[in-house]
């Protein structure tokens, strides 16, 4: 686990403030009053039969999933292309479609999954670090003519450009250079990213044939499409970052796409209002994408200034009741399936077996490690019989629940410093919670081996009580050291607008014992009457040297 340094300490330095929209919301979600709000309209990209490249296999499931969820939040004017059908003309010819249907005050969303990629920069100067941005498309090859088949940054911005004054939405879920944060355990096999390195072009045909006819009069090499007063651009990363495609839900998905469906389905609806503001839809994606891929990803997400009064469709059945997908686990030898079966059967409904090493936990039981789908070890050295693989399955199953009633809930930003790597033993980490409001609060962690430990309030560190309190905007700092048991641990803060003494009480009375499974629902029902917010950082951990 991680040991405090010293007591629990409020951060005194500068406010961090999520940033707060100042123009009132002037839209209206579709289906209250289109007339004012005018239509929403879009144009979905999903690409996994690459004909040249390596395939992927979740880009065609996130496209079909947000075309699926937009129709639902009532979005009837909606194209999609998939594989084969996603060609260079195909997507821009469809775009200059959807832009010639709809009116001024029409919203447009343009949806790509799929591999990203950088090349040199046709313009000397235009952009920071030499390269410009790609998306590949189903029939790119390195060689001519199959070259010509992919979207330079600039040909998206022409694209933008050509929407005239229309407010439009870019989700991109690719990603186009840098390192993983954590490295991948070569126990778990990974499906794959979403990134493609690209060699020099020896005969490039977009440097030869002419531009399609709608980007003629709109390209201007060097614009960053991300600065488009009417564009709000989501991108499934920040720069530096490889995203990995992630078994959600039992399928091969993004992050990114699965959280931004989540979200129109309401989740992101954080006020309950019936639409989704920029403003939500900026905290819902930054949280879950950091929480459904344990700290790996950080999407990034720009807001163009003339749409920031833009108010997101949303599903306005009970989407928040729906259940969520079983937790599955493996193991590297047959003699432990008694043991998981058994796990299975006294979790009904909540755990299944499966036959791969890309489980949602795979138990090393030679080594005595277990890992996640991540590549991560989440347990080092300490799983050597059933009953310790029992502790870690619990806590699992308890994340899977709190992270589900997390998204039912207002999110708490976590950020971790140093925030790249595995922390080594003795080290020192800090662990920063802010929240928009402020309230009473219980912060808890959960081991690596399933350990409960009240980290406040403390009444050793804070006699006072002060540590109870969580002041708006105001990051909350503790301040940790790297120790045993090493691998993945879990903190937990959760935020309400009055006191809660019965949950102190019971995670008191849980201090220093592993996580009993049948508490587990009765704990989780507490927190869901006590919390008003709810966040969860991951802190992973690894001996020294």
């Amino acid at each position: 686990m991680y040991r405090l340094m010293s007591r629990v300490l409020k951060a005194a330095g500068a406010c961090r403030r999520i940033g707060r929209l100042s123009a009132l919301l002037a839209c209206v979600f579709i289906g209250h009053s289109p007339s004012v709000a005018g239509e929403w309209r879009a144009l979905v990209i999903g690409i996994d039969a690459y004909q040249n490249v390596s395939p992927l296999k979740g880009a065609v499931n996130d496209a079909k999933d947000i075309a699926d969820t937009l129709k639902a939040a009532g979005v009837r004017d909606l194209q999609t292309l998939y594989d084969a059908e996603a060609t260079r003309d195909g997507v821009i010819s469809a775009w200059q479609d959807l832009i010639e249907r709809s009116a001024e005050d029409d919203v447009l969303v343009l949806s790509y999954a799929g591999h990203g990629a950088q090349e040199t920069e046709w313009v000397k100067g235009s952009e920071a670090d030499g390269l410009d941005e790609v998306f590949l498309l189903a029939g790119f090859d390195v060689s001519a003519p199959g070259n010509g088949e992919r979207l330079r940054d600039d040909d998206l911005a022409a694209m933008l450009r050509a929407a005239g004054d229309r407010s439009v939405l870019v989700l991109a879920d690719s990603c186009h250079s840098g390192t993983m944060t954590r490295s991948i355990d070569p126990r778990i096999v990974r499906l794959g990213t979403r990134l493609v390195g690209l060699p020099p072009f020896e005969n490039d045909l977009l440097r030869s044939q002419p531009l399609h006819p709608m980007l003629q009069d709109k390209a201007s090499d060097g614009d960053d499409l991300q600065e488009l007063a009417n564009v709000i651009y989501v991108g499934a990363t920040v720069d530096g970052q490889v995203i990995p495609e992630l078994m959600i839900a039992g399928e091969p998905r993004g992050a990114l796409s699965w959280s931004f469906a989540r979200g129109v389905e309401g989740r992101a609806d954080l006020d309950r209002d019936g639409g989704i503001s920029m403003e939500e839809l900026t905290r819902f994606l930054k949280e879950t994408v950091r929480v459904a891929t344990e700290g790996r990803q950080t999407p990034s997400l720009t807001i163009g200034g003339g749409t920031r009064s833009a108010v997101l469709p949303r599903v306005q059945d009970n989407i928040l009741a729906r259940g969520n997908s079983a937790l599955t686990i493996s193991a590297s030898t047959d003699v432990a399936m008694p043991v998981l079966n058994n796990l299975s059967r006294r979790h009904e409904g909540a755990l299944k077996v499966i036959d791969a090493a890309n489980a949602d936990l795979f138990w090393d039981v030679e080594a005595g490690d277990v890992l996640t789908k991540f590549g991560d070890v989440v347990l080092r050295k300490k799983a050597g019989n059933a009953d310790r693989f029992s502790e870690v399955v619990a806590k699992w199953l308890f994340l899977s629940e709190l992270y589900a009633l997390s998204r039912e809930r207002q999110p708490v930003e976590g950020t971790l410093t140093p925030s790249v790597g595995h922390i080594p033993e003795g080290s020192p980490l800090r662990v920063g919670l802010t929240s928009d409001e402020s309230g009473y609060m219980a912060v808890f962690a959960l081991e690596a081996d399933g350990t409960m430990r009240l980290l406040a309030p403390d009444k050793a560190a804070d006699p006072l009580g002060k540590d109870t309190k969580l002041e708006a905007d105001y990051p909350y700092v503790l301040n940790l050291r790297a120790a045993l048991p090493f691998g993945a641990d879990h903190i937990v803060l959760i935020r309400s607008r009055k006191p809660m003494p019965q949950l102190v009480g019971v995670l008191s009375a849980m201090e220093g014992r592993p996580l009993d499974p049948s508490l587990a629902p009765k704990l989780l029902s507490l927190i869901g009457k006590s919390a008003d917010a709810v966040g969860i950082t991951g802190v992973y951990t690894e001996p020294a040297g």
